[in-house]
């Protein structure tokens, strides 16, 4: 009777500290916030390019102002993209967007696009009418169009040019915002319309698990990316996949962007203070 009493002890000592070794092991779990309810007016993020790991610009984004459009207030984004002095030499590209999304439904009522290549400089504007689900599109300049995709004729003709808005579209730019206002779960599919070059667009998303990230000069955060589906990614790239992480908190900051092009993978780099 005593010797079966130590072994059920030695057993029961044995198993607890394995039990102990594999809950130690066991990966730590970690959430995404709920975002913030609201943009920040003043918020600057700038990005550095790389192309094949090569510098090649940079991008910056900034929350201006509010602005009234069409008797709604509406916050004034705007972005800029331009390539470094190496680049330039050879793709004197620039970039100018603006996006105006109503503060209260978060919907796009105008997006603005002006591309310059060299000397010369194409303007895009559309204004969204909400109560009639239509776009008024109008474009003007002779700057060429940049083709990074070899699919783009092939999708543009299968898919039909309209002036009828999708429910709850958003602009190209305005739907990396309305991204980051999303209440987002692990796993879980979510999907946003987007409007461009006078067709509507689905893009599918679902986020990833949380993970720590050392962000070189900055720290260690706790990150998640976005991963994206659409067949506007291979009208405009080439390639239908594009990652995004941001941070888990409400700020919702994206630190780091990555997609293939059909002139090879580009990644975008947080340069701000985190």
């Amino acid at each position: 009777m005593k010797n079966t009493v130590i072994v059920i002890a030695i057993v029961f000592s044995l198993s607890t500290v394995g039990y102990a070794q594999n809950f130690a092991k066991q990966k730590e779990k970690f959430t995404i916030a709920e975002p913030r309810e609201a943009l920040k007016i003043g918020e600057v993020l700038s990005y550095s390019l790389e192309w094949l790991g090569i510098p090649m610009g940079n991008i910056t984004l900034k929350a201006e102002n509010i602005k009234n459009i069409n008797g709604r207030d509406c916050y004034h984004i705007t972005a800029r993209a331009t390539p470094n002095r190496f680049f330039s030499k050879f793709y004197d590209v620039e970039y100018i967007v603006n996006t105006y999304i109503d503060t209260n439904t978060f919907q796009t009522l105008r997006f603005e696009k002006t591309r310059r290549l060299r000397d010369k400089f194409h303007y895009v504007e559309i204004d969204f009418d909400w109560e009639k689900e239509e776009a008024r599109y109008k474009a003007q300049g002779s700057a060429e169009t940049i083709l990074l995709s070899p699919v783009r004729g092939q999708i543009g003709a299968n898919t039909p040019i309209t002036l009828k808005i999708m429910s709850g579209v958003q602009d190209l730019f305005s739907s990396f915002y309305c991204l980051r206002l999303m209440q987002l779960e692990v796993g879980k599919n979510y999907s946003i319309n987007i409007y461009y070059d006078q067709r509507n667009w689905k893009l599918n998303l679902k986020a990833e698990e949380p993970f720590l990230k050392d962000i070189r000069d900055k720290g260690t955060f706790l990150i998640f990316g976005v991963f994206i589906d659409s067949r506007l990614s291979e009208y405009i790239l080439g390639r239908s996949n594009i990652t995004v992480y941001l941070t888990a908190d409400p700020r919702r900051i994206p630190v780091e962007f990555k997609f293939s092009t059909g002139i090879g993978p580009i990644r975008g780099r947080i340069k701000n203070p985190l």
